[in-house]
């Protein structure tokens, strides 16, 4: 489920992830974040140019869902220059990014092939 948040609903308080640049990847990103973080509610907020994309506590992206989504390959670093800012603490492979709320605790999960 994906909802929309206000700035000040305090639940923005443990909400992590990308805040994209508006378009094409933050729409992808997004579709992603949802299929990525099974069980956890997706918080949307528009801001006109950029989209805040966030979860609570942790947030998940894969390579292999954005290139399942996409239908063409995509990489991690395809996404970075999208994302103007973040909210957490952020760990970034090749494979995957990762918020959490906590620093250190955003562990990078197994090697995906």
């Amino acid at each position: 489920m994906t909802t929309h948040t206000s700035e000040t609903d305090p639940v923005e308080l443990a909400l992590v992830g990308p805040i994209m640049q508006s378009g094409e990847m933050a729409e992808l990103v997004a579709e992603a974040v949802a299929e990525d973080n099974p069980g956890l509610e997706v918080h949307l907020r528009d801001e006109g140019s950029y989209i805040h994309i966030h979860t609570r506590g942790r947030c998940r992206l894969t390579r292999r869902t954005l290139t399942a989504l996409a239908g063409r390959p995509v990489r991690i670093g395809d996404v970075e220059p999208q994302m103007a800012f973040f909210a957490g603490h952020i760990i970034t492979t090749t494979d995957e990014i990762v918020w959490h709320t906590k620093q250190g605790a955003a562990r990078p999960t197994r090697k995906e092939s």
